[in-house]
């Protein structure tokens, strides 16, 4: 059943209605990478590095905070979460392969973008790019540290799709580029070490590509930062589901 629960989730949540706008995103992220060598004389390396922070790492984001909600908290809003609760499923165990069918697909849309990307800057050559496969690890450690994160948000709050967004986007956007030790709160700063990119200078793009400052974090310690962050807000996320009480939401037109 729960093999099932997972498989039906990954179907409705890879519908195309749900993914087409994150596939035009990925062509976005490699038109930049076409042009981004004739906007800044950079190697092809600085160009991929640039544009997968700017473009395809925030995207993740995006569509963790998006797809994440729909795991529990559109369902309220819809008021089909009664139909969802039917099932002969204990609850934590329903959350759970929702959430990992949720990862799933924000995962590999970060793969594909990624993908994409590296196409934009190396061509038919993209897999010269030795940073791909890294990053694909990154993305994939991002989809399931952002969804433990927003999945627990989701429950927290009404409407948490706004919360998530403004972290997605505010947080993740300003804490990496902060000075002194805060730029070690972002998710986004782990997944940079964890991709393990040369630190270039700041350049164009360096705000939103979070490069305004010195990332000295190693990967190990980013892992295990992800990690405990990931088993905690999962874990009480689970805690939550199946100790609460989940009603449709009355306010929710």
């Amino acid at each position: 059943m729960e093999s099932y629960l997972y498989i039906s989730s990954l179907q409705d949540f890879f519908r195309f209605r749900r993914t087409w706008i994150w596939i035009v995103l990925g062509l976005a992220g490699m038109a930049l990478g076409v042009v981004w060598p004739h906007l800044s004389a950079s190697t092809p390396a600085d160009s991929y590095s640039r544009v997968s922070f700017i473009v395809v790492f925030h995207v993740l984001a995006l569509a963790s905070a998006i797809f994440t909600t729909a795991v529990v908290s559109q369902e309220v809003e819809q008021k089909t979460i009664v139909y969802l609760l039917t099932r002969p499923v204990v609850r934590w165990k329903l959350l759970l392969m929702r959430y990992l069918a949720s990862v799933t697909v924000v995962a590999v849309l970060g793969v594909f973008g990624a993908v994409l990307a590296s196409i934009g800057v190396y061509g038919f050559h993209f897999g010269q790019n030795s940073m791909l496969a890294k990053d694909c690890l990154a993305l994939a450690a991002g989809a399931i540290s952002y969804g433990a994160l927003f999945l627990f948000a989701s429950l927290l709050f009404n409407r948490a799709m706004i919360i998530c967004l403004l972290f997605a986007f505010g947080w993740e956007t300003s804490v990496p580029n902060m000075p002194g030790e805060m730029y070690k709160l972002s998710i986004l700063s782990q997944l940079q070490a964890i991709a393990g990119h040369p630190n270039p200078d700041a350049g164009p793009g360096g705000l939103l590509g979070g490069l305004l400052s010195v990332n000295d974090i190693t990967a190990p310690i980013a892992w295990v930062t992800l990690g405990a962050l990931t088993v905690v807000f999962l874990g009480l996320s689970m805690m939550w589901f199946t100790q609460s009480e989940i009603v449709p939401r009355e306010d929710a037109e």
